[in-house]
Formats: structure tokens, sequence, C-alpha cells
């Protein structure tokens, strides 16, 4: 990831945070800006559907995400839209429109 991408996607979650998002922790960016990139840059070899949009892959990141941050993710509930926030914040970043 570059340094221009590193530094929108870390001020969108330093943003998210302000607003009160509680997983845009600011003691947790750097892992979750890896996990994220990560799962954005493997979408591609992972998906099996025939026509993938934007809306897809962030989606597949939040779920990532979700993964990767809960002990349990089967439980994490209305919590989901928190990391589906992230995901859509973190896609301006390292796809800008």
């Amino acid at each position: 990831m570059d340094d221009t991408t590193r530094t929108t996607a870390m001020a969108a979650l330093a943003k998210l945070w302000s607003e009160g998002c509680p997983l845009a922790d600011p003691g947790s960016h750097a892992t979750v800006l890896d996990v994220a990139w990560r799962r954005w840059r493997s979408f591609d070899r992972r998906n099996k559907r025939k026509h993938p949009d934007r809306d897809d892959r962030i989606e597949d990141t939040a779920k990532g995400l979700c993964s990767a941050m809960e002990p349990d993710p089967t439980l994490t509930g209305p919590l989901m839209q928190h990391y589906h926030c992230l995901s859509v914040a973190l896609a301006s970043a390292f796809d800008p429109i």
C-alpha cells in the first residue's frame, strides 16, 4: 500500500473514531488497516460471483474484519453495522471513485 493510501485510510479511521464508531479505536488502526487491505486485495482471487461489484467487495471486507477482530464472529449481531461502516470508509481510501 502506498503512503497516500495509508494516510487517507488512517484519516478515515480517525474520522470514524471521532464520530463515535467503537471499532475505529486508535489503538487498533494498524491492525484494522492491515486486515482490511489484505482482504480488499485478495477479493478477486477468492470471489466466486460472476459479476461482483464494489458493494460485494465492501461486504466481503466487513466480513473479513469481523472474522479477524471478533473472538466469536457468530455473536457479532448489530455490531456488524460498524464493520460495514469501517469497510465503506476504507473502500474510499483503497479505491477512490
